[in-house]
């Protein structure tokens, strides 16, 4: 009998062994995982312990100091502890900060409301020690009082009041205030967080002059004071001076940091779709609506009509688009009337448009201008849009004339294109009186037509392409950035000729309107254009001079009229319904 075992009398089989080292691989790799992890225990327990302990003796060093000797090297009050410094102990490398600040102690008043006029009645001392353990931070501290052994005695000096808010005018906790000056005898330069309220307090700071401030946060602006330069004779808020037993208050603004991405453009092709209804035969599918050789009405039967009705408009599927853009719906409501617009999808059978793709879509618009450019038309290769007339009186109709759908067939990059950045706010005035702004800087897009600029405070902000105009700036040029915002922007430029005109027709709530006619005329010259989805239509190569007309007419609104208009290099004029 021949046997095909390969155990032998002494030893396992191959696929024993392999079954016994995977055992042996789990039970002692859960070891070493566990091992290492109390080891990790073990030596955080022992690098706190050590941090306790340096500030501890940091702390009892304070307190064996005289009263007045308590103080921080350039700090209010001074003395000759560092603010920062580090150490070693057991292996780790510790930082060590050192906060010493005066109290104004509400129990005898706070501040001009002090019963005895002395708002520094005691210091509070805060140790704080810093290390890193495998790349993450770690800290502990330690708060003591320290109190005189007297009567509380007036420093000299006076307070520094800062006050922190946001764009909002609401305080601010947490902000980050940096006080220095350097013209004293003794030289300042201390930092603070502001409290609750957005108030950080600097009592029994020396009486002097030229007192510099900066308050920022983790990913917020910066605001300042500014001394007089050459560059900046004439700055808006300067050094402040702190007189002795007097308060002196300063208030900053800052907020979140934002974005924004600019794309610059040669040429941006819009195409439109307008169905019109002399006739249902730009009509889908529809019930309970008709024509009455104009627009869509209700159908009737012996003068009344039907309380709600419904038309889906013929879909439409570009051959060629990079964007949507916006659907105008013409309609006409009373009181007792509305038109209800919703988008949908798909060529014979539609589907609604999720609100994740599309806000307020499950609701329906009842505006004018409905902003569909945020359509994917890779997921939404065509749109349809559906009306919902409704009544509530037998006796009367909402009409609609026309369904207006926009859209970029084709966008030409315009690489690498310089253009002047400037913010509206000022810091100053130069010795002419002319401002100096806060933010101004030259910014170049690579070779796609895209730059992105980062960390901008709030702010209206002004884009100049050089060597050309701006044909139409999406959605605004300047554009206003919120805090914490990521905004784009859109340059279509046009070469740069003698005159040009940029209209922009909006509502007086801010609202663009597309599709509004604009016509510019004078003896010799005549031309339309409709505004783009963004509200705005450009001329270019007009002749320099003062006798133009313009109209604007827009659906839903009075057509307004300008006469003896000068056009004279470049002209942008915001028309407002």
């Amino acid at each position: 009998m021949v046997s095909n075992n390969t155990k032998t009398a002494g030893g396992f089989a191959l696929i024993e062994l392999l079954i016994t080292a995977a055992i042996m691989l789990v039970i002692f790799g859960g070891i070493f995982v566990g091992f290492r992890y109390s080891l990790d225990l073990v030596m955080q327990s022992r690098a706190k312990l050590s941090g306790l302990t340096l500030a501890n003796e940091r702390m009892e060093y304070l307190h064996s100091l005289s009263y007045d000797a308590v103080g921080t090297v350039s700090g209010i009050p001074a003395g000759a502890v560092a603010q920062i410094s580090t150490t070693s102990l057991n292996n780790v490398i510790f930082t060590e900060t050192v906060l010493i600040e005066y109290i104004d102690d509400a129990a005898d008043g706070i501040g001009a409301a002090d019963t005895n006029g002395i708002t520094t009645d005691y210091k509070l001392a805060k140790v704080t020690e810093s290390w890193q353990a495998r790349g993450v931070s770690h800290e502990v501290f330690l708060v003591s009082n320290i109190i005189p052994r007297s009567i509380e005695t007036n420093v000299g000096g006076g307070t520094l009041r800062v006050n922190v808010f946001d764009s909002a005018v609401q305080p601010l906790p947490g902000a980050e205030v940096r006080v220095w000056n350097t013209t004293g005898t003794t030289s300042i330069d201390v930092t603070r967080t502001t409290d609750a309220t957005g108030v950080a307090l600097f009592g029994g700071a020396p009486a002097n002059s030229g007192y510099q401030i900066s308050v920022t946060a983790p990913g917020y602006s910066v605001d300042q004071t500014y001394m007089a330069t050459t560059t900046l004779p004439n700055p808006t808020t300067q050094p402040v001076a702190v007189r002795a037993a007097d308060i002196s208050t300063m208030n900053f603004f800052i907020d979140r940091v934002s974005n924004l991405s600019v794309s610059t453009l040669l040429s941006k092709v819009a195409t439109t779709s307008t169905a019109t209804f002399t006739t249902m035969g730009a009509v889908a599918s529809s019930s309970a609506v008709t024509t009455n050789g104009s627009a869509l009405v209700l159908t009737s039967a012996a003068g009344v009509y039907s309380a709600a009705g419904m038309a889906y408009v013929t879909p439409v599927a570009p051959s060629t688009i990079v964007a949507w853009d916006t659907v105008t719906i013409s309609a006409s409501t009373t009181a007792n009337t509305s038109v209800k617009a919703y988008i949908y999808t798909g060529t014979s059978t539609f589907t609604l448009i999720p609100n994740s793709d599309l806000p307020s879509n499950n609701n329906g618009f009842t505006g004018s201008s409905i902003d569909i450019s945020r359509l994917d038309p890779v997921v939404y290769p065509n749109v349809t849009v559906q009306l919902r007339l409704t009544t509530a009186s037998s006796t009367v109709t909402p009409t609609v004339s026309s369904v207006r759908v926009a859209y970029v067939s084709s966008k030409t990059p315009a690489p690498n294109i310089t253009f002047v950045m400037r913010g509206v706010k000022t810091i100053g005035t130069l010795a002419d009186s002319s401002p100096v702004y806060k933010y101004t800087t030259n910014k170049t897009t690579d070779g796609t037509g895209f730059v992105s600029v980062s960390a901008l405070e709030w702010d209206a902000y002004t884009l100049t392409p050089v060597g050309y105009d701006v044909a139409e700036a999406c959605p605004s040029n300047p554009l206003s950035l919120a805090p914490g915002a990521s905004s784009t922007l859109e340059l279509v430029l046009a070469p740069v000729t003698t005159t040009s005109y940029r209209l922009i027709a909006q509502t007086v709530g801010g609202v663009v309107i597309p599709g509004a006619t604009v016509t510019i005329n004078r003896p010799g010259y005549n031309s339309s254009a409709l505004t783009s989805s963004c509200g705005q239509v450009f001329f270019s190569g007009l002749t320099a001079a003062s006798d133009y007309s313009i109209d604007v007419a827009a659906s839903g609104y009075t057509t307004q009229s300008f006469s003896n208009v000068t056009a004279s290099g470049t002209i942008v004029q915001t028309v407002t319904f």
